[in-house]
């Protein structure tokens, strides 16, 4: 079964360097912000082909990360998915203070945390330790 992954983060130039990280791995689909993250997310469980991988940035305009993921939570809770069918969410962003991490691991379910600027081998690293790759 072909993997997929969503990438969403309001700096084209991050998008590319993670599709092309990441792309060897997954299909890769892009969302430029927080509301059209959650537009595929939703259509990828309509149609039946969920994210295995979620890469999300923070810091948005509009709806940021931490609500996406509270959002993508709150929706595979409501469709009753296993837990090992959940999207692993990985947060990518530059802003590494405490509160925010915490936040996204504890009260939105966060399955890793990197920050910017990408480091190809600990994202995939982390790939790993997720059993993604």
């Amino acid at each position: 079964m072909t993997k997929r992954c969503l990438i969403v983060d309001d700096d084209i130039t991050t998008c590319f360097i993670l599709k092309v990280i990441l792309e060897d791995h997954f299909i890769c689909d892009i969302a430029p912000n927080g509301e059209k993250a959650l537009c595929r997310f939703d259509q990828g469980h309509l149609e039946g082909s969920h994210y295995n991988l979620i890469c999300l940035d923070i810091n948005m305009p509009g709806m940021d990360g931490l609500m996406v993921l509270k959002h993508i939570r709150d929706a595979e809770a409501a469709l009753a998915v296993p837990p090992d069918l959940e999207s692993k969410v990985v947060i990518i962003s530059a802003d590494s203070t405490s509160t925010t991490v915490l936040n996204s691991f504890f009260a939105c379910g966060a399955s890793a945390y990197i920050t910017k600027p990408i480091d190809r081998e600990k994202l995939l690293q982390e790939l790993a330790t997720l059993g993604l790759i």
